[in-house]
Formats: structure tokens, sequence, C-alpha cells
């Protein structure tokens, strides 16, 4: 998955300003080393939330509206992740839990081996352009696998569903554990026209139309008017869960059409979408025998999910938890 780096400029830009009136020297750039949040005696600061907030992916075509809401509900949840690390750090220190060294050592050789092809100075050359020194990194890494040793004493550990579990829920939700749904889909995508003269994407679509009622195969007409990287291979898509890759307008039409059947031109954003549905390929409901693995995994997956917020909560209540919301929100 590609990531998008966000600079940390661009993110205080995007906020409103601090009220002038509450201080009257306060500006955006104050973001930069404001406090967001004290856990007991330990300070998260924005510069340390926004550094794991530029490590995940965003919406980069998003609306300045909605990069905005994007960016905080980002900020919120990265400040929080940070709040369980010091706090589940606090309760390793507090249950003196520690580490073998040969444990630490090993993970370092299997970081190195998995990402750096096994040569250890490409480790310390990219740690030097971030400037971080190897001690730091490794401190870092030995507190991940004492959150990790944690988190699996506390969560991991006590989840154990039983056979009579694993029956009721899939006697419950049945439909939840079939094969996948897949449809095979080839499209034609027509750009807007790129000056005046160009033919329009109702223009294209009435050709296309009638070039297909000629007899002409979607396929080839794929390649002649698509303008994807798929019209190549004649506009197919392959088996897809439509769901899981075409906007709600295409999916709804998929589902209005047979095998076989082209749709009408659609259009979204001034781009035009010419569908066709090639097979279908329904859920078939497994049987328990065959979904016994699956429903296991959703159990533990559920139940961790509750096991984890609980001792959250309990660490937070024996804890001091202050967080300072930022200006505007």
């Amino acid at each position: 998955m590609r990531k998008f780096l966000i600079p940390l400029a661009a993110f205080v830009v995007a906020l409103p300003a601090v009220r002038a009136e509450e201080d009257g020297v306060k500006s955006k750039a104050m973001l930069l080393d404001g406090v967001a949040a004290y856990v007991n005696s330990e300070m998260i600061t924005i510069a340390e939330v926004m550094m794991e907030v530029r490590r995940s992916p965003w919406a980069a075509n998003a609306s300045d509206v909605q990069r905005e809401r994007r960016l905080r509900e980002m900020y919120n949840a990265t400040l929080n992740a940070l709040i369980d690390r010091k706090l589940i750090l606090g309760y390793v220190e507090k249950s003196k839990m520690t580490l073998q060294g040969w444990a630490v050592d090993n993970r370092v050789r299997e970081i190195v081996a998995e990402n750096f092809g096994g040569d250890q100075t490409k480790l310390h050359q990219l740690l030097a352009d971030r400037k971080i020194t190897f001690e730091e990194w490794k401190k870092n890494l030995e507190e991940d696998l004492l959150v990790s040793a944690a988190r699996y004493q506390n969560v991991e550990s006590r989840i154990k569903p039983t056979p009579a579990e694993i029956r009721a829920e899939y006697d419950a939700n049945k439909g939840r554990y079939q094969t996948e749904k897949a449809v095979a889909v080839s499209m034609i995508i027509l750009d807007p026209p790129g000056d005046e003269s160009g033919k329009s994407v109702k223009e294209r679509a009435r050709e296309i139309e009638d070039k297909l009622n000629d007899g002409a195969k979607f396929a080839d007409l794929a390649r002649v008017y698509s303008s994807d990287t798929k019209a190549a291979q004649g506009g197919s898509w392959g088996k897809v869960n439509p769901e899981d890759v075409f906007r709600k307008e295409i999916v709804n039409m998929l589902t209005r059409l047979k095998p076989g059947e082209v749709s009408p031109l659609i259009v979204l954003d001034d781009f035009g979408y010419i569908v066709r549905k090639d097979e279908q390929q329904d859920g078939r409901a497994l049987t328990f025998e065959e979904a016994a693995p699956l429903v296991e995994s959703h159990l533990k997956m559920k139940k961790a999910e509750e096991l984890y917020k609980a001792w959250m909560q309990r660490l937070r209540d024996e804890a001091y938890v202050k967080i300072f919301e930022l200006p505007g929100m």
C-alpha cells in the first residue's frame, strides 16, 4: 500500500488559528511545541503525535474539509495509541517485566534479515539519515517487545473459545461464513475531453453503444476508447468483490446487470464509465467443519478487543491522564 507522508507544517496550516484574544501572542506555530497529553509524570507532545501520523496513509484526494476532519481523526486515534503505550510501559515497570538480552538481539537480526538483506550497515545508515542512534532505536524495539508481551499476558493468553461457543456463533450467524462473492467485470473509462474540439463523454458513449449493437466486441472497444491502464487487457478487472473496488454507483449498477449485460453510461465527476458484468460467482454457505477456523478467529478478535478495552480502562483509572485539545476542536 502506498503511504502518503504528511508534512507537519501542512497539518498546522490545516488547523484553525489559536484565538488571539486568549493570549495576544499565540499563533499556529505554537502547535509545534504544544503538549498533547500527560500520562502520570510523562508528557506527549503534538510533534510526537504528528511523527506517527505522518507514517499513516490518508485520503490524499479529499477535499479541504474532508482532509482537516481526517487529520483530526488520525491525530486523536494516534494520541490515544501513544497514551495506551505509555500506560502499558508503566504496567511493565510496575510488574517488573523484563526481557532476556538475546530476545532483543534476535529481533534485531530478524529485522536486518527481512528488511536489509542481512546487511546491518544498511540499518545503521538509515538510522543515521533519520538522526536516530542505534541505541535509541534498539531501546524503542525493546519497548515494543515488552508492550507485545504485556498485551499477550493480559489479552491474547486469556482467549480460548470453547467448542460450544464456536458452534453457537456459527448457528447464530451462518450468513457471515460463506465463500467469497466475486464478479468478473470489464469496464471502459472515458476521460473528459482534453480540449474544446474533443468529443464529449456522452458522444463517445453513443459511438460505443452503436458499435456494440453492430456486433463489435467490448474488449476491442475498451482497447480503443478506455483511458485506464486496464485498456490493454480489454478493460478486464478480473474477478473482484465490487464493494471493495468500485464506487457505490457502479456497485449498484452491477447488482442490476445479468452476466453478459452492458450498463448504460455512468457519469461520475465528469468521467464516464461503461460496465459489463462478465460473470458472477455467488457466495456459498460454509459447513460448520469448513467454517470452524474462521468462527474461532472471529471470536478471538472480538474477545481480544473487549479484553483490551477493559484492560486499558483499568490502567487509565489507576493513572493520571490529562489530554489537551487542539485549538478549534
